[in-house]
């Protein structure tokens, strides 16, 4: 057998070591992967055997993270234009959504029939959950990777909490996510630890500002959809 002939090798990821650096500043962070890098084996593995988030952007994402023996639990879907993505995650059991207009709002107001969870797009008019949907939290999708640019994104997802807090809706939860996957992978730790602390003084700062609770926080790389 040739090595055109042999079968690609995993690369060696440091995923542990990215989500220590996040956790080192925020302890409680949350840190979730885009489903494509579980076409890497190793790092299926690894992201089974640890329960991390898988953010998937459309059906065939979906797919892959079930061949990969993913659990529904661990599957949050970003939303994208079609709403057949939306329909198929809810027969899977997925519960955690992030949507970004009110169609994908009226898709899980139809379709859900057990309790779902959304994150609101920064992006998308206010939502109310009803019946089983229930709106937790706040997603804003970083789209210049510099630390301060998270630390910007983070601070504008607290004004629109303490906004929505006047209106009766207390948010507890943000998502951020933003940057290469390869920063993940390659355990980049000056990077993530810079990304960590924008947020984290983001977070200092508008909590006092506006007078909120910290909120509970969730990193990952850019993922698809919209």
């Amino acid at each position: 057998m040739t090595d055109i002939d042999m079968p690609a090798t995993p690369q060696r990821h440091r995923l542990p070591v990215s989500m220590r650096a996040i956790r080192r500043l925020l302890p409680l962070a949350g840190c979730g992967l885009p489903a494509a890098v579980l076409t890497d084996p190793s790092v299926a593995a690894w992201v089974r055997a640890h329960g991390v988030t898988v953010f998937a952007g459309d059906g065939d994402e979906l797919c892959l993270a079930g061949r990969c023996g993913v659990r529904p639990g661990q599957v949050v879907l970003r939303c994208g234009r079609a709403a057949e993505p939306i329909v198929y995650a809810l027969g899977l059991g997925v519960n955690r959504f992030v949507v970004s207009c009110e169609q994908h709002v009226d898709v899980l107001m139809e379709c859900a029939h057990h309790d779902t969870y959304v994150h609101v797009d920064d992006e998308c008019p206010a939502v109310l959950g009803e019946g089983c949907l229930a709106v937790i939290g706040l997603h804003c999708d970083v789209r210049a990777s510099g630390p301060l640019d998270w630390g910007v994104a983070a601070g504008r997802l607290l004004g629109r909490i303490a906004q929505l807090r006047t209106d009766g809706s207390a948010l507890t939860r943000i998502s951020l996510t933003g940057g290469s996957t390869a920063v993940w992978m390659e355990g980049d730790k000056g990077e993530l630890t810079a990304i960590a602390a924008a947020v984290d003084d983001a977070i200092d700062e508008g909590c006092a500002r506006w007078r909120l609770p910290r909120p509970s926080v969730t990193f990952a790389p850019s993922v698809s959809g919209r």
